[in-house]
């Protein structure tokens, strides 16, 4: 009596453990199979069957006042679960193997565009990660908004989007790339920071994520789990890792934050702005932090396909 994925899924949708494990016998005879005869059954000894040829006793216990019967459906779905999480660590192995490899790749041609190890480890620590040129502005020890709101010159930032659209992996995003830079000089500066968080998310996606091999494989397994892959935090901090040298860490305008005791003094996160919880983020810096991340990622996204 092997039982299957798709045949233990069906049976599920029965709400008690009794009609559970008749679900799974009539499917199991292929539905020729009556409640008559389900109650002339020695269900203990059918059970235990099911468990033995199902390799079931790593996940079977009728501890903790549970019957023989939710015994066995908490096992088949603790089987199946476990399953699941192995392909899926196997999965996310060669996966990150993958970003990885381009990720080493373009933060090395990165490095050495911008010429100071020390200036780009400092300035990612004080949350800016920006592109090789303004890596050259900046001088250490200095506070990185002053030395870097001379970017935010009308002509300038145009051109960088000029730029941006010069690229085959982006110009599907020159015309809301354009926009955003015009809702900026047009004093709709929320609207502005709103767009740009879309688009780093967009730009990481198309550079790192949509030409993964192993992003199907990924992506067919989240269904399964039941969550959401791949997070802008957790792309974010793979290149933070190998831009500081420092792991687990992840910029502050992208990590979570309890809402309850999220402090809307100006502070720039992405899940309080992107859920409503912040209003009070339309500011310059802001702007700028953001669009510099969006100009470093696009850095990164050239090198990859210029090699």
């Amino acid at each position: 009596m092997r039982i299957d994925k798709r045949i233990f899924k069906e049976a599920e949708k029965e709400g008690s453990a009794r009609e559970f494990l008749f679900a799974l016998l009539k499917l199991l005879k292929g539905g020729d199979f009556s409640r008559r005869e389900f109650k002339a059954l020695n269900h203990e000894k059918i059970i235990l069957e099911i468990v033995k040829e199902n390799n079931l006793e790593p996940f079977f216990s009728i501890s903790k006042g549970k019957n023989i019967y939710n015994a066995l459906r908490k096992a088949l779905r603790e089987k199946f679960k476990s399953e699941t999480e192995r392909e899926w660590g196997n999965v996310l192995k060669n996966w990150r193997y993958e970003f990885e490899k381009m990720l080493t790749f373009s933060i090395s041609c990165y490095f050495i565009e911008s010429g100071s190890f020390e200036k780009v480890r400092e300035l990612v620590l004080k949350d800016w990660i920006v592109p090789a040129y303004a890596v050259k502005e900046y001088s250490l020890g200095k506070e990185p908004f002053s030395v870097f709101k001379k970017f935010l010159e009308k002509r300038f930032l145009f051109s960088r989007v000029e730029q941006f659209c010069l690229y085959s992996f982006l110009s599907h995003r020159g015309k809301i790339l354009q926009d955003i830079v015009k809702a900026y000089f047009n004093g709709m500066v929320e609207l502005s920071v709103y767009g740009l968080f879309v688009q780093i998310e967009g730009v990481l996606w198309d550079v790192f994520v949509k030409g993964n091999p192993f992003e199907t494989d990924i992506e067919e397994l989240i269904r399964k789990r039941n969550r959401k892959f791949i997070t802008v935090q957790y792309a974010l901090k793979l290149i933070i890792e190998q831009l500081s040298g420092e792991t687990g860490k992840v910029p502050s305008m992208f990590d979570w934050v309890k809402f309850v005791d999220f402090k809307d003094d100006g502070t720039l996160n992405r899940n309080a702005v992107l859920h409503g919880i912040s209003v009070n983020f339309g500011t310059d810096e802001n702007f700028l932090k953001l669009f510099l991340l969006l100009d470093f990622l696009v850095s990164l996204g050239s090198y990859i396909h210029k090699e």
